[in-house]
Formats: structure tokens, sequence, C-alpha cells
């Protein structure tokens, strides 16, 4: 979709436009060190994740992307829309131009969806606000576990020819680990194509995927991806019994025994339009590998 209001143009969901999605690309890597090529051309790219952008010539200057998030939580479906990819060209700083985005995307998406909500870094902390947004606070869950038995996690090569179309089908056939479930198996695909690529292991007792990192004793799993139900003491413990504490990027749906403190990541806050569920009062996290 495209409209046109005088220097600039709205550029919207142009993604299969070669030129457009090329300046798109080249002014993600200016501003995040991203790029978004790899992603399409795998098919991971859907019609879920929309750029909103303001175009000037031919030449994306500025963007606010929206990813459309079903999401089910402890058993109840909710629909989300989660704002990220936010970013202006250096040259065009100071015009107003993110405001005009984020003014067309919430005019759009707020009577669509139960919640809008978005990670900023701490340099914007101040804008969002200004359209409504509210900082909110996430739980996070650890444990501490006696693993036992060697290291038997074996780890995936993303960048081999089968082994994403076969992690692929884990992700869209997992019967899943969390108590919130996000329907956006393309988001997971760009975390595990992409800056998570390192990290995803396979469990051959368990059948499981799982993206996990290991450092020193403890282990941050992320998440597990399984058509089974699997045991996350099971999972634990193929990262071998050196292992003597487990943190989780998402909300597990067995808590017994689990510790929980309030989510603290360094340039990163959550924000929230609506409020509509209080993450930290019952016990969630949005799972790290559906963020935008």
């Amino acid at each position: 979709m495209m409209m046109n209001d005088g220097e600039f143009s709205l550029l919207i969901g142009y993604k299969d436009v070669e030129t457009l999605r090329y300046s798109f690309n080249e002014l993600a890597r200016k501003t995040f060190g991203i790029d978004f090529e790899r992603w399409y051309r795998s098919g991971y790219w859907t019609k879920q994740y929309i750029p909103y952008s303001l175009a000037r010539e031919g030449q994306v200057v500025a963007n606010v992307s929206v990813s459309f998030m079903p999401v089910n939580i402890d058993g109840e479906p909710m629909t989300m829309a989660q704002i990220g990819t936010v970013m202006t060209d250096p040259d065009f700083r100071g015009r107003g131009l993110s405001r005009i985005l984020m003014k067309t995307v919430l005019e759009e998406w707020t009577p669509k969806v139960d919640e809008i909500y978005l990670f900023a870094n701490e340099e914007v902390l101040g804008f969002y606000p200004k359209f409504g947004f509210r900082e909110s606070a996430e739980a996070c869950a650890s444990v501490a576990v006696r693993a036992s038995g060697p290291v038997r996690a074996e780890k995936l090569d993303m960048d081999s020819a089968e082994i994403p179309a076969r992690v692929e089908r884990a992700v869209r056939g997992t019967r899943g680990v969390s108590r919130v479930r996000v329907n956006n198996a393309g988001l997971v695909m760009f975390h595990l194509t992409g800056p998570s690529r390192e990290n995803v292991y396979f469990d051959p007792p368990t059948n499981a995927i799982i993206v996990a990192e290991v450092e020193e004793k403890s282990v941050r799993i992320d998440d597990v991806f399984c058509e089974d139900a699997v045991n996350l003491d099971d999972v634990i413990c193929a990262f071998g019994e050196g292992v003597t504490r487990a943190t989780f990027g998402f909300s597990p749906l067995c808590d017994e025994n689990l510790e929980r403190t309030v989510c603290t990541e360094e340039n990163t806050t959550l924000f929230v339009l609506k409020n509509s569920v209080d993450f930290l009062e019952k016990g969630l996290r949005f799972p790290v590998l559906s963020r935008a």
C-alpha cells in the first residue's frame, strides 16, 4: 500500500517490492546492524510482520513495524500487536517522522487488538509515553537444579541446508512449554536463523529442539519445541551435571519450585498501551523469542 503526502510517501506492507525492501534493509543495517533479507528469502517474513514506512524519492527514511501476535495466556486467547524496528535515517531525524508513523499505526491497530506493546531501549524511554504507553514489568523464572549425567545436547548448524526446515517444523508443531504461547513462527525463525543461531540444540532422548545458552554452571533456556510432552527437568539435564541453575526466557507451564523475580534487562523496557494483562502480578513473561 502506498499513500503520497507531499515530500514523503507512506508505504505499508511492501515486503515483496524488491527496491523498497532493499532500502528498508539498508536503513535497518545502518540503525541496528540487522538485515531482514535472509529472513525474507527463507520464507519466514510473513504477513504478520508489517512495516509502516515513510519514503522520500523511493528511499525508506523512517519506519515503525507491527507484528501481529495471536497469544494464548493460561488457555485464554488474545490478540496483540507488537511494535518494533522503530528507526529514522540520521539525516531526517528531528522532523517528527516517527511520531507520524506511530499515530498511523495506533489509529489502525488500537481498535483491532486486545493489547499493543513494545520493548524500548534507554534512549527512547521518554518517547512512547507521549502516545499513552506506560512502563510495565514481567516476572523472570529460575530454578536451582541437580542435573546428572553427561552433556547430551547436540548443537544444530542453522547455516546448513536441511536443519532450518527441521527446526521450523518443530516450532510449528510444538506442544509448548510456556504459559504464554505466541502464534508467530516466522518471528521465532528470525531469531533462530539470526541472533540466536548459535544457541539451537537437539536432545535425542526427549526429541526436543532446545534454544539455550550455557554460562559456567547456569543454563538459560529461551524455549523448547517438541511435538510430545516434555519435562523441563529432562531438558535441563541435556546440558550435563555441571549445571546447577536454570533460568527461563518464558513462563514455564510447570511452575513447581520456581523462583520468580522482576525481570531486569539492560537497555530493555517493556511498554504496554492498554495494560490488559498484569504480567508481573500473574508471574508471566513474554517469550524472548517472540520479541520483534
